[in-house]
């Protein structure tokens, strides 16, 4: 089978130095056009390029739409709140930090540092989340997690729009990597297929990076049968399962699953309804349903990528991702020969390849990938610690998707950093103090 084609940077490694080098000023000013920016309007693009009209904007999925940041002025001239409730819109992702690109378009609101009042769309019922990724960077791994895990939670809601300035290069990793968590499908066939639905997505070395490295983590963390007739047996315990599961369900689910695997729960659920003579749970069909629609978009991103000539067209039988004759172990994608020999002085010198904020480990001469992708998991696991269900704090400033304005609601997640990874490993990174930071004004501590 032809191998995929890797994905190259929009940038060469000379301007992305001399991106990061620049100014946000002139950045804004050169590369954006100020005041004018391109991004900040519907004036240099065409309707097909205006999935929500008023804004650069383009659906990847049936449910999710990546577009350029909305503006107050925007919201109140294109009305895009109404767009949204036509749209079935639920949910708006912003990857942004506050205060950044300043300089383009209209001045930034000073309560919250972004082009818009998130309390604009909580008051209308729409949830906004905030997963801040540098312009033209990355996150960790575990930042990256975290936003894949919540985009998936706010998918089962409804569609979820996702944004950072313009819309392509964080916006694009954080669809790339949900594609790789929900359909299995490898990191290039991932950023291609983002690429094709929102043109000159991804944009830098690092970030097409993190979407590879999100992929080999995610390989070392899917349930696999153990296989007795292999040197190593591939077994592991009930306990290294739990961990696997926690790191990858979210919410409510984590919660409910923490000491059952997902797979047992479902089928004793079952089993016991067939028992009884009872339909099957709620849990179940929604589940079931959740796995067809996944198969249905799952077919859509091979049949476009096959279309556009970066997949041949399989026979039947063959169902690359999904299994069969054709599949291929996720611990092999998109892993040209020669890699791991490549990668180990890289290996050497860092936590993870996309220079996160982990605190870095020491890899031996031996070490293999999928070791490595297990140790970085555990050292996850060692350096978090579990939360209630919903993080509930009484004030009455702070953003709310509710009609009660006197406390928020905040799903942060199965998992938060803890304070205390220091006492436990070396880090010659900066310590970052564990908050959830959501304007300039209020900061929230765990």
């Amino acid at each position: 089978m032809p191998v995929m084609p890797m994905p190259q940077p929009a940038y060469s490694q000379a301007r992305e130095n001399l991106v990061k080098a620049i100014p946000p000023k002139i950045i804004c000013l050169l590369a954006c056009g100020g005041r004018d920016c391109r991004y900040e309007g519907p004036a240099c693009w065409r309707p097909s390029q205006q999935a929500v009209q008023g804004l650069f904007s383009h659906w990847v999925t049936d449910d999710i739409v990546a577009t350029a940041r909305p503006s107050s002025h925007l919201i109140k001239k294109y009305s895009i709140i109404d767009q949204f409730k036509r749209l079935n819109i639920k949910s708006i992702i912003n990857m942004q930090l506050p205060g950044e690109h300043a300089h383009c378009g209209p001045p930034l609101e000073p309560s919250t540092g972004f082009t818009y009042s998130p309390q604009t769309f909580m008051d209308n019922d729409i949830f906004f989340f905030n997963f801040g990724m540098p312009d033209f960077g990355v996150s960790s791994l575990l930042g990256i997690m975290d936003g894949v895990k919540v985009l998936a939670f706010a998918v089962k809601e409804g569609r979820v729009a996702v944004h950072c300035h313009a819309g392509l290069g964080r916006t694009g990793v954080l669809i790339a990597c949900y594609l790789v968590y929900s359909l299995r499908v490898s990191p290039s066939e991932a950023v291609h297929y983002v690429r094709i639905k929102r043109p000159r997505s991804i944009q830098t070395r690092d970030q097409i990076s993190l979407v590879f490295d999100f992929a080999r983590l995610l390989g070392t963390q899917l349930a696999q049968y153990p296989d007795l007739s292999l040197p190593r047996g591939g077994q592991f315990t009930l306990t290294q399962y739990l961990h696997r599961q926690a790191l990858l369900l979210h919410g409510q689910e984590a919660r409910t699953l923490r000491h059952t695997p997902k797979v047992v729960y479902l089928l004793c659920g079952r089993f016991t309804a067939l028992a009884l003579g009872l339909p099957a749970s709620p849990e179940v069909h929604a589940e079931l349903e959740r796995r067809a629609e996944l198969r249905i978009l799952g077919r859509a991103v091979r049949e476009t990528l096959v279309a556009k000539q970066y997949l041949p067209l399989l026979q039947e039988g063959h169902r690359g991702s999904w299994g069969g004759p054709g599949s291929m172990s996720v611990s092999s994608w998109d892993e040209p020969e020669g890699f791991l020999e490549r990668k180990r002085q890289v290996l050497q010198d860092k936590r993870s390849y996309s220079d996160s904020d982990l605190c870095k480990m020491t890899v031996t001469q031996d070490l293999e990938l999928g070791s490595y992708c297990t140790a970085l998991a555990e050292q996850i696991r060692h350096d978090l610690r579990p939360v209630s269900p919903v993080l509930t704090i009484p004030t009455s400033g702070l953003f709310s998707s509710s009609e009660d304005k006197k406390h928020l609601k905040f799903p942060a997640g199965s998992w938060i950093p803890s304070s205390d990874c220091s006492k436990r490993s070396k880090c010659t990174t900066k310590k970052t103090p564990a908050f959830y930071k959501f304007n300039s004004n209020i900061e929230v501590t765990i």
